[in-house]
């Protein structure tokens, strides 16, 4: 059903959900396991590996090297097709001026192909309480999503770079008002 509950536990809201609706399959965002609520065991099915690649899609090098060199259109679940690149961004409140920017930056291939690669970023070394460090890390997982050729549907959310903006900038960049 799409919806968002923390815990597993007997009082938790997905635990209530699991039994009330009748929605058992629920998947930790952390450790990207799935569980069956309300028996609460882990559920093991490589079916359920497509979504766990949605939300954590990973680029080799060489595939990096061939997304200028071949355009493969790709079919989202719901059957559209769409070109990994040339996907949509979600329109929150009024932020379509970001997502204009990000959708440019995210087809500059040097930067592009950097932020694919997490394990370009992965090991930097920062200073204790920097949160900058927060943008980097939004802004790889967002274009990983964007360039992701088995994505459910031809547009992504850009909702956890647009929260890491808003925090990382003090609240000088909002996504309530247009800029």
């Amino acid at each position: 059903c799409g919806k968002y509950f923390q815990g597993r536990g007997l009082k938790s809201h997905a635990y209530i959900h699991s039994v009330q609706l009748s929605h058992h399959v629920f998947l930790n965002l952390h450790t990207l396991k799935f569980y069956c609520l309300p028996d609460n065991y882990e559920i093991i099915d490589s079916s359920l590996e497509d979504i766990t690649y949605v939300l954590k899609p990973t680029f080799t090098a060489q595939h990096i090297a061939h997304l200028d060199k071949q355009a493969k259109l790709s079919r989202a679940y719901d059957g559209t097709t769409y070109l990994p690149g040339i996907v949509g961004l979600n329109n929150i409140k009024a932020n379509d001026y970001a997502n204009a920017v990000l959708q440019a930056l995210s087809n500059v291939p040097p930067l592009r192909n950097y932020f694919l690669e997490e394990e370009n970023y992965r090991r930097i070394q920062r200073p204790p309480g920097d949160i900058m460090f927060l943008l980097v890390q939004r802004f790889g997982e967002l274009m990983r999503k964007l360039w992701n050729p088995r994505n459910f549907k031809a547009h992504v959310s850009p909702h956890e770079m647009l929260q890491a903006v808003v925090l990382c900038s003090k609240k000088n960049f909002q996504i309530t008002k247009q800029g």
